[in-house]
């Protein structure tokens, strides 16, 4: 099973060192992360990030711990 998680960071500058942290400590199980900047700002402090993850007990406690940061938006896709 494939698992896409959609996160939406409001304020990259206050929460980026923290889900930059969390990543690091799950990134065994990330087998992609693309980033994606508002198209109509240049240098926006709001983001989008995509990763593909596996599909374990270890993906829900990435998101409950994505959850944790301030703010934070996440999805979940399975397909």
């Amino acid at each position: 099973m494939t698992v896409i998680l959609g996160v939406k960071l409001p304020d990259k500058e206050i929460n980026a060192v923290e889900f930059q942290r969390i990543l690091t400590e799950f990134n065994c199980i990330i087998k992609m992360r693309i980033g994606i900047n508002n198209s109509t700002l240049f240098c926006s402090s709001s983001g989008i990030i995509l990763l593909q993850v596996e599909d374990n007990k270890n993906s829900v406690e990435l998101e409950k711990s994505l959850l944790n940061i301030n703010g934070i938006e996440l999805q979940r896709m399975t397909f």
